[in-house]
């Protein structure tokens, strides 16, 4: 009989308990909803909308034990891995209220690791920072996923560590550069690498306390064996490790260390790492879905290719915006392409280049067989006074007619979007010659066109090369829509792997630094 009282009071007293705990998340969370800042051991609680969203649907009930707690701090602690700080995670107050069996239990507790999971899960789902905020125009297809939804998961499933495998971008590019940042910290822990001297170019057959230099620098980061080659020579195994050391920089391929390599050469290791955050923090802005057949342009690496479901089906060097006119980073879907296009040049073009042109010398239109237009009608130029026109004041439209000085080149693909940016041909193949190719007004342009177009016709019926040869002679334009569209992603990637390691490019458009200062910064409140 004791003994069943006994029971009797402790049921009571944990059903006691039980009911203050809901009492006081009940309170916290009618807090954080009420727009109040809310500190818990004084650290600020950041997710201002799903916290107390996931407490009202689950009737203000603890879901922390102490093994889903030692779990999670598990996973908080190798957030440095995935290139983020422990500390936005309130990884210090979260460890302190786990290590005592008593306060793991408490409130304070409760909220903490609760906010703490929604905010790293979030930051895996879409990324730490909004890339709109640091990187202007990033409208590119975004990964999508709920945290409170996720926490309801491994909650029911009682494994965190499992699931949150889940939310690694599941993408060769990620997992390389998981691996890169921590290669390139053992580097840095080890001292980095020198400063290589300056002097004339470094090539094969030469020899000198330079190209020592030089191969102690390679070994560091892999590209060359130093074992067994003590020696001073430039051998044609050092030619072949800064070829791959090009390869991997996105550098002219010749062997020889000049300019442009020494000084990629010279860019510290924290610089390197720095870069691999940066665009780890990318990845995990992108959706994990890009279409089973789609085009990825990396306007850093100044290529394009394109997939279908995992496999590179085709690719091409390509020409993007200057940096003062930067080709943006966004998604779309192309729907067509047109043979022999007309150019109607764009407001930026139009009045920034080809109206100051046309005020110098009225035979620009004509040398650049270019019509005036008023709605559908051509209009004589002569009968314009160009003088009085401005920005604000311009009822024309300029178009150029097809041709072989058409900025268009013999074709356009088209993937309509509020950017007036679209892939096409160009007269100036000059350009792709070199290593960097940023020289266009913001559209993309591809060194071997027709290829491209060979490329879409085999899904196109009734079109063959023939038939498109045919079409160009005739100088008309011809629009060719495509069977099925395809997906369209512009991007901007400076670091990433691939099947023959990590690659890193020239910050072109100086986007990382903003990115890097950024991901330095606490974490920011979240919805």
């Amino acid at each position: 009989m004791k003994l069943h009282l006994t029971l009797i009071a402790l049921t009571v007293f944990s059903a006691s308990a039980l009911s203050q705990s809901s009492e006081a998340i009940r309170k916290y969370t009618e807090s954080i909803s009420a727009g109040v800042p809310t500190e818990v051991q004084g650290q600020l609680i950041h997710s201002t909308t799903l916290l107390p969203e996931f407490y009202f649907e689950n009737q203000f009930q603890r879901v922390w034990t102490r093994p889903l707690q030692a779990s999670f701090l598990g996973l908080v602690k190798r957030a440095y891995e995935h290139g983020l700080n422990p500390a936005d995670y309130h990884f210090s107050g979260i460890s302190t209220l786990h290590a005592d069996a008593v306060e793991s239990q408490s409130t304070d507790a409760e909220i903490l690791f609760t906010d703490a999971f929604l905010l790293y899960a979030s930051h895996f789902l879409n990324g730490k920072l909004n890339p709109e905020e640091v990187e202007g125009e990033w409208q590119a297809v975004r990964r999508e996923g709920n945290a409170k939804s996720f926490l309801k998961k491994c909650l029911a499933s009682g494994n965190i560590e499992a699931h949150f495998k889940e939310l690694e971008p599941e993408n060769v590019s990620y997992h390389g550069l998981l691996e890169a940042l921590k290669k390139y910290r053992e580097i840095q822990k080890n001292g980095g690498w020198d400063l290589l001297e300056a002097g004339e170019t470094l090539k094969p057959q030469m020899a000198g306390a330079r190209v020592t230099a030089l191969k102690h620098r390679l070994s560091i980061e892999g590209y060359f064996l130093m074992e067994g080659d003590p020696n001073d020579m430039y051998t044609q195994d050092l030619s072949e490790a800064v070829r791959e050391f090009q390869k991997h920089h996105g550098l002219e391929v010749d062997g020889n260390v000049g300019k442009q390599t020494l000084a990629s050469l010279n860019i510290p290791v924290s610089s390197k790492i720095a870069q691999i955050r940066a665009n780890m923090e990318r990845l995990r802005w992108i959706s994990q879905d890009m279409g089973d057949h789609y085009v990825f342009v990396n306007i850093a690496d100044f290529t394009m290719k394109v997939y279908r479901g995992d496999t590179l089906s085709y690719q091409q060097n390509v020409v993007v915006g200057k940096p003062f006119r930067k080709t943006p980073v966004f998604s779309d879907l192309m729907t067509y392409f047109v043979l022999n296009p007309y150019w109607t040049v764009p407001p930026t073009i139009l009045f920034n280049d080809v109206l100051p042109e046309v005020k110098k010398d009225i035979n620009y239109l004509k040398v650049k067989n270019m019509k005036v237009l008023k709605g559908s009608e051509v209009v004589d130029p002569q009968t314009i006074d160009w003088s009085k026109l401005s920005r604000s004041n311009f009822p024309y439209t300029i178009r150029q007619d097809p041709g072989p000085t058409n900025a268009l080149g013999a074709v356009k693909f088209m993937f309509p979007n509020k950017y007036n940016i679209y892939i096409h041909d160009t007269p100036s193949k000059e350009l792709f010659n070199r290593p960097d190719r940023a020289f266009s007004s913001g559209c993309i342009r591809l060194n071997k066109p027709m290829g491209f177009v060979d490329y879409l016709i085999t899904d196109i019926p009734d079109w063959n090369s023939e038939k498109v040869d045919n079409t160009l002679k005739t100088g008309k334009d011809k629009t060719v829509m495509l069977k099925r569209p395809i997906n369209v992603h512009i991007l901007y990637l400076t670091a990433w792997a691939d099947d023959s390691g990590v690659q890193f490019r020239n910050d072109v458009y100086q986007r990382d630094a903003a990115v890097i200062e950024a991901l330095a910064e606490s974490a920011p409140t979240m919805e």
